[in-house]
Formats: structure tokens, sequence, C-alpha cells
């Protein structure tokens, strides 16, 4: 490498990087020497605390900790800033509301997501198009079924393991939650504009060779390689004018990963974003004091020449 393309790479790095940080600030509203600073101050004490206290002690305080600081949490400028995504969106925030509660839902649940919220307001985005619509990862149903009575004359396709290939350690070796699982599913999956795969999601692309879909959300394994898997297969089968959203975005590059979750899937989508391959928004997955120890995202991504999608 010459000296000029190493400076020219570290270039490109920092204004990433500034990128990257002016985004985050712009969801979590602190600045980032803000956040970097408390974030080590908090790992160093806990660290101490950790080392030199019995475990029951240790417990106790982690847990006073993150009573107070849930309680201290400020709600408002969460919901603020989902709605003022919904307005830039051009979003009928009334119209979402009636919607939910027609459905036994309530707009400010603090435990129901916002992709609920969200593809009720992406309906009026494809107008009276006949759309195509894919979950990957279909879990229980529950959320199949939703999308199914939002979109009850839409064709919905939803992808997930056999019941033979979900292992019994996913119900905690207990045959009948995983029975009971498998029922619920059955039954929220029993709907006229719903079509159940069951396969793997690694094999999408040749499953639904030559189809499109304009909605695709994908909520499968959040962890890598499978979440990036995801994502890509899912650019392939996505229409020019269409929507990925993707469950359960870590934001914060400095979280670690569990067998849960992790930040692997948006930092794919940010490379996306920062190739110019997709332009990407994220949502606050709820607005709960649990925001106070982990914020999760919803992202909203299209592809970066999509000219109907317009951001105001």
């Amino acid at each position: 490498m010459t000296k000029g393309e190493d400076l020219a790479m570290k270039k490109r790095f920092s204004e990433e990087q500034v990128a990257f940080t002016l985004q985050r600030q712009a969801v979590t509203g602190i600045p980032e020497n803000t956040h970097l600073i408390k974030r080590k101050i908090i790992k160093f004490i806990n660290q101490i605390c950790k080392n030199l206290l019995p475990q029951s002690y240790y417990s106790r305080i982690k847990l006073i900790y993150y009573t107070l600081q849930s309680n201290n949490y400020d709600l408002s400028k969460d919901l603020e800033h989902n709605e003022n995504l919904f307005k830039k969106f051009n979003f009928d925030i009334e119209k979402i509301k009636q919607k939910l509660n027609s459905l036994n839902f309530s707009y400010h649940d603090d435990w129901l997501s916002w992709h609920y919220h969200l593809f009720i307001g992406l309906k009026d985005y494809f107008e009276d198009k006949k759309i195509n619509i894919l979950e990957i990862g279909t879990a229980s149903g529950t959320f199949t079924n939703f999308i199914s009575k939002v979109y009850d004359d839409h064709q919905i396709t939803t992808i997930s393991l056999d019941e033979n290939e979900i292992p019994l350690t996913e119900f905690g070796g207990d045959e009948e939650r995983k029975r009971k699982f498998l029922e619920l599913r059955n039954k929220n999956l029993n709907r006229k504009n719903i079509n159940f795969v069951k396969s793997n999601s690694i094999h999408i692309k040749k499953y639904f060779y030559g189809k499109k879909f304009d909605l695709i959300w994908v909520d499968g394994d959040h962890l890598n390689p499978q979440v990036t898997i995801d994502i890509v297969n899912s650019l392939d089968l996505l229409n020019n004018d269409g929507i990925i959203c993707t469950d359960d975005v870590i934001m914060d590059i400095e979280r670690e990963k569990n067998t849960y979750i992790s930040n692997e899937g948006f930092l794919t989508l940010k490379h996306f974003g920062d190739n110019k391959i997709l332009k990407n928004e994220y949502l606050i997955k709820r607005i709960s004091k649990s925001n106070s120890i982990t914020k999760k995202h919803v992202s909203i991504s299209t592809f970066e020449n999509n000219s109907k999608f317009i951001v105001n």
C-alpha cells in the first residue's frame, strides 16, 4: 500500500466513525464523549465490585443500581424519537393507534414492540398494491398472525425450522413446553393468507428462486453468521422499491454479545449503508424503562436508489 492509499483509507475510516457517532447520538440523545466516559466508569466500578464482594452482595448492589437507573430513565425522549421518525415517513399516528386498538393492542403498551406500529404505518406506503410479505423467523407465529390481519388481502410467507429441527434445549428440555409452543404456532398460522415454509433460512434463495418480495421482516438468529446471511439473502429477494426491517438491532458497538443478541446485524446494515447500497433508519423497539439497561432497535431499510420511500 502506498502512502497516499494509506492516508485515503485512514480518512475514510475517520469519516465513517464520525458518521456513526452522529447517528448514534441522534438516536440516544447522548454526546459521544459523555457516553464513553460514563460507560468506562461504570464498567470499572462494576469490575471492582465483582472482584471484591461476595456474589450475593454483588448481585444485590447490581439489582439496586439497575432499579435506580430504570426509575430515573426518561421515556419521553424515546417516544419522541419514534414519533418523529413516523412523521418523517408520513405515517398517520392516529390511524396506527386506532388499528392497534381494533386488534386488542395498546399504542402505549411498554412491552409491545414498535414493529407492530411500524407495519401498520407501512401499509399506506404500498397503497393499493397487492404485495408479497416474507417473514424470516416465525417463532410462535404471533406477529405472523398480526400482519395477516393488517394485510388481510395480501400474501404472507413465513419461514422457520421444522418442529423436528427445533432442539428441545430451546424449551429447557421440557417436552410439554415444546408441545404447547407448536400448538400455539399452528393456531396462529391457521389463516388463509399465510404460507408456512418449514426450512432453515440459509436455503432461502434456493427455495424462493425467481421470486421477489415487497416487505421482508428479518427476525431469525441475531448472531453471525446467520444474521448477516439472512440480511444479504433478503437483499437479493427484495423488489427495487421494497423495504427490509430487522428486529432486535443493537447499535452499541461496545455491547458484548450473548447467546441471543449482538450488534452484528447492525454492523452489517451499517456496512451496506456506508457503501451506498442501503438507506437505514432505526426505531427504538420498546418505550420501556428497560431501555436504561439494553436499548434495542428495529431497522427500516430501503435500497439507496429507492425514490418512492422518501423521508422528509
